[in-house]
């Protein structure tokens, strides 16, 4: 049983995807390049260059298929987007709005009656 590789893009699964990932590989869900350094064991954020292999060059872009040898995928690669804050958000604006009166999908007779005879009033033919 081999690692499971997951889309570092997406998080789709990459099971289908024959190992060692090709320089020409995509992700099936969002067709990401994959042979990147984004899906590599060596890529840090945290180191200039964003690679801990010693003798690698630096990428010009992370995102993007490149040739790199030193290249070795990780299941590790992707992480969901933080929802916290938007939950948050969500409930702050339902809390806002909590006391509002519920609307309706219907109205009164009266109003509907009073509406149609203003518009024949407006379009009555003279």
């Amino acid at each position: 049983m081999g690692i499971h590789l997951v889309c570092w893009r997406c998080g789709a699964t990459l099971r289908k995807i024959p190992l060692p990932l090709t320089r020409l590989a995509q992700c099936p869900a969002c067709s990401s390049d994959l042979h990147v350094c984004r899906l590599c064991r060596f890529y840090d954020l945290k180191v200039a260059g964003y690679c801990t292999h010693d003798t690698a060059d630096p990428a010009r872009d992370v995102d993007v298929a490149n040739f790199c040898q030193h290249f070795r995928a990780t299941p590790d690669a992707y992480t969901p987007p933080d929802k916290s804050k938007h939950t948050q958000a969500a409930a702050q604006f339902q809390a806002l709005f909590a006391s509002a009166a519920p609307a309706t999908d219907t109205f009164p007779a009266a109003d509907l009656t009073d509406a149609k005879s203003k518009f024949d009033a407006l379009f009555k033919n003279k």
